[in-house]
């Protein structure tokens, strides 16, 4: 006689009901029942319940990491020191000198006017390579570099010498250049007579003048803004006491 090994749960509802109720009391109510592996909350009885559950939820989602502390900070410094180089920027400099082309439009724009200059506010200045021309510290008039950090009231150099410096833009005048590349001036002439440009008259009267390229001066006063926060900015003209 062979006897067939029935589960205990079976086992225990065969001995309160009849076979048929126990058998559909253990295939419906037990062997199909989901396995929860973590307690779950009961639902929500009321509808503010269910309101206050969504706000709690989707605040949770919204939140931000908590910040680094002090010593957390100066702990991931001393893992992955900064050590940048002019050489390892130099490339980013190059890219910088046809996106700031670009932005002024040259040399459609040739000559630029205050309306093109206009741009200079709200463009991107991580690679330009800036001389300090004016600071109230004596000491930084002269400092040159490649900005490899912009911050919201500093630039960060890296100089030809490799070393990295900070120049406060509050009280300070930064210049950079723009360099124009051979045959510009003449497609930026207005043309004359006969449809040659400026530029071509002056060459053919011998009065050639040397390429020069764009020079720009900034006044930091006017910059004290993170990159992001200028982008998106509208600039009015001011009178400015310090010029």
């Amino acid at each position: 006689m062979s006897t067939t090994k029935q589960p205990i749960a079976h086992t225990l509802l065969a001995r309160a009901h009849s076979p048929s109720t126990a058998q559909t009391l253990y295939t419906t109510k037990l062997q199909s029942r989901p396995l929860y592996l973590k307690p779950s909350s009961p639902p929500p009885q009321t509808a503010q319940q269910a309101r206050r559950l969504a706000r709690t939820s989707k605040s949770k989602s919204k939140r931000k990491p908590k910040p680094l502390t002090s010593r957390e900070k100066h702990a991931l410094q001393k893992a992955h020191p900064i050590n940048p180089t002019y050489a390892l920027y130099l490339p980013l400099h190059k890219m910088w000198q046809a996106y700031m082309r670009e932005v002024l439009d040259v040399p459609r724009s040739l000559p630029i006017s205050s309306a093109t200059a206009a741009k200079l506010c709200s463009a991107d200045y991580h690679g330009a390579m800036l001389e300090v021309v004016r600071s109230k510290c004596v000491g930084r008039v002269g400092l040159k570099g490649i900005v490899v950090r912009e911050g919201r009231g500093v630039w960060d150099l890296v100089t030809e010498k490799d070393r990295l410096v900070r120049v406060p833009k509050e009280g300070g005048v930064v210049r950079f250049v723009v360099p124009i590349e051979e045959g510009e001036e003449v497609k930026a002439g207005e043309k004359g007579e006969g449809g040659k440009s400026e530029e071509e008259e002056r060459i053919e009267e011998g009065k050639e003048e040397k390429k020069k390229d764009l020079v720009f001066e900034l006044h930091g006063d006017q910059f004290i803004y993170r990159a992001a926060d200028r982008a998106n900015k509208k600039f009015k003209p001011r009178f400015l006491p310090d010029l």
